[in-house]
């Protein structure tokens, strides 16, 4: 065990004394490498997360295998937002804040388009039929 671990500094301080004692082992360049190079990988993870929470369904809350479905969610302010929710093949317009919920419309003839600024247009102008 003692030849070997004599080899092993042996062949360090040869590499080291061949290489011109380039840079110490714990310099500020190797240090800053390091760091950069940990901010990259962290980077990477963080888009692949993202995509991966954006694109594919089974992260997602709903993932439109139930009866219920969200169709679509427009937030409007940090705890403000406006839901479109499939239940039994009936669309609904839900208003959603921090502490209640609260129907805007029943969407009566979905649009064949998931376009959610048509589906509110119809909503308003069903709502406005229906209060006329």
């Amino acid at each position: 065990m003692r030849p070997f671990l004599s080899l092993i500094i042996f062949s360090l301080s040869a590499t080291n004394a061949l290489a011109g004692g380039a840079e110490p082992p714990f310099s500020l360049a190797a240090t800053l490498r390091l760091i950069w190079g940990l901010l990259i990988v962290l980077g990477a993870l963080l888009v692949v997360y993202a995509l991966a929470k954006k694109k594919l369904s089974f992260l997602n809350a709903g993932g439109g295998k139930g009866t219920i479905t969200i169709i679509e969610m427009h937030h409007l302010m940090p705890r403000k937002s406006l839901c479109l929710v499939k239940v039994r093949g009936q669309e609904y317009l839900l208003g959603l804040s921090n502490d209640q919920i609260n129907l805007i419309a029943i969407i009566n003839n979905p649009p064949d388009t998931k376009d959610f600024a048509a589906t509110l247009a119809t909503a308003e102008a069903d709502n406005h039929d229906s209060e006329l």
